[in-house]
């Protein structure tokens, strides 16, 4: 990994780390009921509905609470939901919410709060629009009951409400759920286990967030995003120390309690450290891929698309990322390997051997000209960072004109929003990555949403064959779920939606007084406390 890290230059030393880390020495004395957190990127949005981002949502998680979650086992279980009904026809689900929940300025959780967050959840997530033209009615029928009202059996209703990829179901409070899912929000008033404390933001810098005393857990023990959320410090710190090695001499020091990703680089040494922990929270790992931009020149033409996966050697791409096989794998299917739907049927050889030969033949047939292409960098991402510098030389290689946009992750994500031209500040491809929460699953994929612009994620794909085989997977029975997944991938492969790249197993580190951590492939901060 170095060689790649030494031609942008984001990684230093410890040593060279040391005025940096002197800043961080300088704050107050550190108290036991604080629980201080390196994220792999900064929070620059905070609204789970609006933005896409892995760190809002995870961000909100601490903040807000949902109706429905999923277990370890991904097995769907009540969260701020008691008791919940569904009547025999299958087109009425009746849900009652537990007794003394409160939103954070302390006013009563009531069914026309979430009701509103339903609909303003279900403007922005393809599961959640597909919810919404299902039913005929969501409606209050009491201060803590509401209905959901089909106009056809759709089976995925509680899925629906405990999916835990962005944009997740967060509840908030019916006055500010009322704000189009195409603004963002003025207020952050959840009900969760922590409140956030926005008068200490800094973006760039830190998010804190409070211990909420009035949060009032379910009685059953944490099961990753299912269970009883105990807040175990007073407050929590969101940090965002740009340099990894500046993080890892802070979390040595003890000035920070977890290093969500340690450059692989120090994973040595700090599994050598008797006061650290290192070990995969993540039970499932990360799909890595490349995104393109499908409705501008030159990557709205699949031959182009088809050359640069071509080029792509996924060992060459986790190699970068780990020297340590354990931490990673090669996985062709568009769903996670290992996972109900995760069969690999790849054409050939693509995406396990590099072909830079063909690559060209299939870019010169393209009718490419030389246009540019603009490539994302997230400089401060261990993940992404790495990918994009193997990108760069592989794109290079096969003649392509490429322009490297190097910049922090928060700003990639930004600009990965952006539907503008080239010219007019666009993007042509990026490296991403995903979790298992979601990716898993056909309808769920987001990078396999394929409806264009409105209708899709990052990218815009616009597949009618897909589009029809994700609505036809919606109403299907489990026994042909398999098949039409299978179909999908078929026809993702046949248009080159997108470059998979491997499985990632990313390590963490955290500081041996640090007790708790749920295996999760989401940082979550319930249920930790410090020695």
């Amino acid at each position: 990994m170095n060689r790649f890290c030494r031609i942008f230059g984001r990684t230093a030393r410890p040593a060279a780390a040391a005025l940096a880390l002197a800043a961080l020495l300088a704050g107050p004395a550190r108290a036991d009921d604080t629980l201080r957190f390196a994220a792999a990127t900064d929070i620059r949005v905070i609204d789970p509905i609006w933005s896409l981002e892995y760190n809002t949502r995870n961000h909100a998680y601490l903040v807000y609470d949902t109706l429905f979650a999923y277990d370890s086992k991904f097995q769907i279980q009540p969260q701020m939901v008691d008791t919940w009904t569904v009547s025999g026809d299958k087109l009425r689900y009746t849900f009652k919410l537990r007794d003394g929940l409160l939103w954070h300025d302390g006013q009563p959780v009531t069914a026309a709060d979430c009701v509103a967050s339903i609909k303003r959840w279900g403007e922005r997530d393809s599961i959640g629009q597909a919810l919404i033209a299902a039913s005929s009615e969501i409606k209050a029928t009491g201060p803590d009951t509401f209905e959901i009202v089909l106009k056809e059996p759709f089976g995925h209703v509680l899925s629906a409400l405990a999916k835990t990829g962005s944009p997740v179901p967060f509840m908030m409070p019916e006055r500010i759920a009322k704000t189009s899912g195409f603004e963002q929000i003025k207020e952050t008033i959840g009900s969760g286990p922590f409140v956030f404390a926005r008068d200490e933001w800094v973006p760039g810098d830190k998010a804190v967030y409070k211990k909420f005393e009035d949060y009032k857990p379910r009685s059953e023990p944490a099961d990753f995003m299912a269970g009883g959320k105990v807040a175990g410090v007073d407050r929590m710190e969101w940090l965002f120390i740009a340099n990894g090695a500046t993080a890892v001499a802070a979390l040595q020091a003890g000035e920070v309690d977890w290093v969500e990703h340690p450059p692989a680089d120090f994973l040595a040494s700090l599994a050598d450290d008797k006061d650290i922990v290192v070990r995969a929270v993540d039970p499932f790992g990360m799909q890595t891929m490349l995104r393109f931009n499908h409705i501008h020149p030159p990557f709205d033409n699949e031959m182009v698309r088809r050359a640069v996966l071509q080029t792509i050697d996924q060992s060459e791409y986790m190699r970068v990322l780990s020297d340590d096989k354990r931490s990673w794998g090669l996985c062709r299917s568009f769903y996670f390997c290992g996972s109900k739907f995760g069969r690999d049927l790849a054409p050939d050889t693509l995406l396990q051997q590099k072909n830079l030969d063909e690559a060209k033949a299939t870019l010169a047939a393209s009718g490419y000209k030389g246009e540019k292409v603009v490539l994302l960098d997230a400089v401060d991402d261990a993940i992404l960072h790495p990918m994009a510098v193997v990108l760069y030389e592989n794109l290079k290689a096969i003649g392509m004109n490429v322009e490297l946009r190097a910049t922090d992750g928060a700003t990639i994500f930004a600009l990965m929003l952006k539907q503008e031209p080239i010219d007019a500040g666009g993007w042509s491809i990026g490296p991403q990555y995903a979790d298992s929460t979601n990716y898993s699953v056909p309808y769920l994929n987001n990078a396999l949403r394929a409806g264009g612009v409105g209708k899709a994620s990052i990218g815009w794909p616009k597949n009618a064959e897909i589009e029809a085989l994700r609505a036809a997977f919606l109403k299907a029975p489990d026994a042909e779920q398999g098949e039409i997944a299978d179909k999908i991938q078929l026809a993702a492969y046949a248009d080159s939606l997108y470059g998979l790249t491997g499985q990632y197993k990313q390590l963490t580190a955290y500081r041996s007084n640090v007790d708790g951590l749920i295996d999760s492939p989401i940082p979550v901060f319930w249920n930790i406390t410090k020695k």
